[in-house]
């Protein structure tokens, strides 16, 4: 078996026989669908076990409800493919996007491709992002730390799950992928890239970048956190230690202070990340990537505070 794919699903009955259709026509034909049902109450679980029974590539498997991660390692051990992937239960994918990666892998310990964001109720708003950052890293390994850290855009050697203390992913928290991720690029011999939007990532309410009062939000704090104890423990946090301070900048003070901004409880964020920074992080300003962010992030960068939010916060919809 050349691929296992892994689909956590909890209530998407809206959302699911698109996702699994295209996984039913993927173009790679030696590849297995584990479909983890994390205890869904709507009609997801007669959807598939409809997919199981009808395609004997797909299995079914009931748990009760854990959260997205533990639905993921729940599978990983019934995986039977030379490569791992996860796929969201809302997102799909194109028909040839699995055989491509598996061709472009090669002896990389993971295969990274780009994704397309998807606005259904403004189709106007969609956009590509590259699944390897084109920010001048010096090896692939931190352009690799400076991408996307989602799980579903990439396909990865088994044996990193499989093996004694393979990968989990952390049970009971939003930002699941980062440690995860994080880890398996700083410690990747060999990195693979395939410049296709083969992942369309549905945007919809609900989900973490929609999000405004979810409490939730907050969980990145102990994420991150999480990320520079692993590095540490690794012996990673020097040679990765500009990485690390720009994903904390992108997380902290740009694109993840934009949902803290949407929230009521945004001073206390504000505050928390302004701990963070300059516990962890005191000269982050200077950091070398930050040349190429666009002017306008740029300039919230260098000016957004408490003080300065009166000018700014018209400026991020809410």
């Amino acid at each position: 078996m050349r691929l296992s794919v892994i689909v956590p699903m909890y209530n998407v009955e809206a959302y699911l026989e698109e996702c699994l259709d295209s996984l039913v026509n993927q173009t790679l034909s030696d590849m297995e669908v584990l479909m983890v049902d994390d205890g869904a109450t709507d009609n997801t679980s007669a959807i598939a076990q409809r997919y199981a029974e009808n395609h004997p590539n797909f299995r079914y498997f009931r748990k009760e409800n854990g959260g997205l991660s533990d639905a993921r390692n729940y599978a990983i051990p019934h995986a039977q493919g030379d490569y791992i992937a996860f796929l969201d239960s809302d997102d799909w994918v194109e028909p040839d996007i699995y055989e491509h990666m598996v061709n472009a892998i090669g002896n990389a310990d993971v295969c990274v491709a780009d994704l397309e964001y998807v606005y259904e109720e403004d189709m106007s708003k969609n956009f590509v992002m590259k699944g390897l950052s084109d920010k001048p890293a010096d090896t692939v390994q931190k352009k690799a730390l400076l991408s996307p850290l989602f799980a579903w855009n990439k396909i990865y050697r088994a044996e990193l799950f499989k093996q004694e203390n393979g990968y989990r992913y952390p049970v009971g928290t939003w930002y699941e992928d980062h440690p995860v991720t994080t880890m398996i690029f700083a410690k990747a011999e060999e990195i693979a890239y395939l410049p296709e939007a083969g992942f369309h990532y549905r945007q919809r309410e609900g989900s973490i970048m929609s999000a405004r009062n979810d409490k939730r939000i907050i969980q990145i704090f102990d994420v991150l956190s999480m990320v520079r104890e692993n590095f540490r423990r690794e012996g990673l946090y020097g040679p990765y230690f500009s990485e690390l301070e720009y994903l904390h900048i992108e997380h902290l003070r740009l694109y993840g202070m934009f949902r803290f901004i949407r929230s009521d409880d945004w001073k206390l964020y504000y505050n928390m990340s302004d701990h963070v920074m300059k516990e962890c992080f005191s000269n982050w300003k200077q950091n070398k990537y930050l040349s190429s962010l666009g002017f306008k992030n740029r300039m919230f960068l260098r000016w957004y505070s408490p003080a300065t939010a009166w000018l700014f916060h018209p400026l991020i919809r809410r």
